[in-house]
């Protein structure tokens, strides 16, 4: 029998309080299939069974806002065929999301401290599957920590594969963009704009890639439009460029795993400065679709394929060329 926590909707976290003890995590119960789950399956070449004995983690920013997992039990149930539920691991990169976490006494171990507990439960192959949406500052820092493990813990593993984000070819481009576009509701009518909000970063990184979404998104709906909480890719030329548009109404959704504090606030809050208050003081009637990408099955698909496919093995030298 399969326990579960208390913390999330459905009874779900990602480690239970047999986890938080210390001994190994404990997954969600089967839940029914999600529609259009055929988008999610791989391609013939792709169907490789993963072995039970490699272990997974999944590594997400992580948030502290506990409606807003669902995304991840969504994210786990895909993986869950693939892996043993004992086997497969969650891992938070903010510092900021673990400390409140602990502090409600529902702590999220970091990269590191899953590292050294995988290890210790002798798994030798390990796949580290990447939940952010780009390569920028928190995939990096992941990377940073898996590194630094296995300087100082050179034999704990005989692989660690590392699965790419979301957004780093463009096959990932096209299969997001498809996605997105095949689930937003039905309800939005033709002549309705989308406005996306990803996260960005401070000083730009990953803006080329999320420019290029953005590019093959309105490229393939020219009334969706993508802009940055932080970064160059700012929301006040995307207002101008709406007002060019001819729409009266703008959809609101995050591009983000997890429907969290920037969903609620930043994007469809009361606040004077959010962006569904922007919108509405220049005349636009707005929706909004708070749904995180962890919800979207084809979304779900994509980081599914980097951890069933990635080849990126940190204890493997590489060749020069």
């Amino acid at each position: 029998m399969i326990e579960t926590s208390s913390y999330l909707p459905g009874a779900f976290l990602p480690f239970s309080s047999v986890f938080l003890a210390g001994l190994t995590l404990f997954s969600l119960p089967a839940l029914s299939t999600a529609p259009c789950r055929a988008e999610a399956s791989p391609a013939p070449a792709e169907q490789a069974a993963v072995p039970q004995q490699e272990g997974l983690l999944l590594v997400a920013f992580g948030t502290s806002h506990q409606d807003a997992t669902v995304s991840y039990r969504e994210l786990e149930k895909d993986m869950l065929p693939h892996y043993a539920p004992d086997r497969l691991k969650w891992s938070y990169t903010s510092s900021i999301i673990r400390r409140k976490l602990a502090g409600r006494g529902t702590p999220v171990p970091s990269v590191e401290e899953n590292l050294d507990r995988m290890a210790r439960e002798g798994i030798r192959t390990l796949r580290v599957q990447s939940l952010h949406i780009a390569p920028g500052e928190e995939f990096s820092r992941m990377e940073r920590q898996i590194v630094s493990f296995l300087a100082r813990h050179p034999d704990s593993f005989d692989h660690v594969f590392i699965g790419r984000p979301l957004l780093e070819s463009e096959r990932d481009r096209d299969e997001a963009v498809t996605a997105f576009l095949r689930h937003f509701p039905a309800e939005r009518k033709k002549d309705e704009a989308i406005l996306l909000m990803g996260h960005g970063q401070q000083e730009g990184r990953c803006d080329m890639v999320l420019s290029d979404f953005a590019r093959e998104l309105n490229d393939r709906d020219n009334l969706a439009f993508f802009a940055t909480v932080e970064g160059t890719r700012g929301v006040a030329p995307i207002l101008e460029q709406l007002k060019k548009s001819g729409a009266k109404t703008v959809w609101l959704a995050p591009f983000m795993l997890v429907a969290g504090d920037h969903a609620k606030n930043d994007l469809g809050g009361d606040e004077e400065d959010s962006w569904a208050s922007m919108l509405r003081k220049e005349g636009f009637t707005v929706k909004t679709h708070l749904k995180g990408l962890g919800e979207n099955p084809g979304i779900r698909a994509v980081f599914s394929r980097h951890a069933r496919t990635t080849a990126d093995d940190l204890m493997t030298p590489k060749q020069a060329h």
